[in-house]
C-alpha cells in the first residue's frame, strides 16, 4: 500500500490516467492495433496491451476480433450522452434564467447533482444593486438551501439519506438539522412542488426553489430565485412562487416534459 501511494505521489498515477486518455483519443481516429498504438504514443507494447485490456474491461474499448485491432467501446457513448444532456440543460436554461431574474428582481440559479456535490451550473445575477453573493461552480448546502432541498426531495429516501449521513451543520438558528423534520420537509416539497429557504443558511437571505423535469418526469435539476429579504422587491410570497413555478415548467417543457392533462370532471 505504501509503495502504491509513493508511486501516485511521484506522478505514476497521473501519467497512467494521461496515457489512458491518449489511448482513447487515438482510438477515436479509428481502429488501432497494439503495435501501432505503442509506436504512436511512444510506449512499450506490454504497457499498451495492459491498458487496453483494462479499458476493454470497463467498456471503453473493444476488440471485435480475437487478436485484432481495438476500437472505442459503447461506454464512451454514455459519457458523451451525459455531457450532451448537461449541455442541453444549460443551453435551454440560459434564456429562462435571464427572464426570471429580470421579472423577479432577484438572482436566478440552476443547480444539479455533479458527482458528490450539488453545484450551481448556471446563474443570472439580479438586476438589483443589493443581491446575494454566488457563483457558477459554487456548492449548494443540501439541507439548508432551497436548491439543495429540491434536489434531495426528488430522490428516493434511501438515496437521499446518503447525503445526510454526516452531522448536519447549523448555519443559523433557523437551520433544520433534525432528520425527522427534514423528512417532513422533503415530503412537503414533493407534494407542493417547491421549496422555501428563509435565513436557514444566511440570515436575511431568502430563496425559492423548484424542480426541473426531464422528458421522463424525473427531477434532474433545481431552479431558484434568491435575494435579501429586505431592501429589494424580492419576497417569499405567492407572486414570486408562481413566477418561479411558471419558469420551471417552461424549462421542463423545453427539455421534453409534458404534464399529464387534468382529469375531466365527473357528471
Amino acid at each position: 500500500m505504501l509503495m502504491q501511494q509513493e508511486r501516485i505521489e511521484n506522478g505514476d498515477g497521473y501519467q497512467t490516467v494521461e496515457r489512458a486518455f491518449e489511448l482513447l483519443e487515438s482510438l477515436a481516429g479509428g481502429p488501432r492495433g497494439v503495435t501501432e498504438l505503442a509506436v504512436e504514443l511512444g510506449l512499450e507494447k506490454s504497457t499498451v496491451s495492459r491498458m487496453l485490456k483494462t479499458l476493454a474491461g470497463l467498456g471503453y474499448a473493444v476488440q471485435p476480433e480475437k487478436r485484432g485491432a481495438y476500437q472505442l467501446g459503447p461506454r464512451v457513448l454514455y459519457l458523451a450522452d451525459r455531457y450532451l444532456d448537461a449541455n442541453r440543460l444549460i443551453r435551454e436554461a440560459r434564456p429562462v434564467l435571464e427572464r426570471l431574474a429580470l421579472e423577479a428582481r432577484a438572482s436566478a440559479h440552476l443547480a444539479r447533482e455533479v458527482g458528490s456535490q450539488f453545484l450551481v451550473v448556471a446563474k443570472e445575477a439580479s438586476p438589483e444593486l443589493i443581491q446575494v453573493a454566488s457563483a457558477v461552480g459554487g456548492s449548494c448546502v443540501p439541507h439548508a438551501s432551497a436548491l439543495g432541498k429540491v434536489l434531495l426531495a426528488g430522490m428516493k429516501p434511501a438515496l437521499r439519506m446518503r447525503w445526510l449521513q454526516e452531522p448536519l451543520q447549523r448555519f443559523t438558528e433557523k437551520t433544520i438539522v433534525d432528520r425527522a423534520a427534514l423528512a417532513d420537509e422533503f415530503e412537503l416539497i414533493e407534494r407542493r412542488g417547491y421549496a422555501l429557504e428563509a435565513g436557514e443558511e444566511h440570515l436575511g437571505v431568502g430563496c425559492i426553489g423548484a424542480p426541473v423535469r426531464d422528458a421522463g418526469g424525473r427531477w434532474i435539476a433545481a431552479l431558484s430565485i434568491s435575494g435579501p429579504l429586505r431592501g429589494t422587491p424580492f419576497k417569499l410570497d405567492r407572486e414570486h412562487i408562481e413566477l418561479l413555478l411558471a419558469h420551471a415548467r417552461a424549462l421542463s417543457a423545453a427539455l421534453g416534459y409534458r404534464e399529464a392533462p387534468a382529469a375531466a370532471p365527473v357528471g
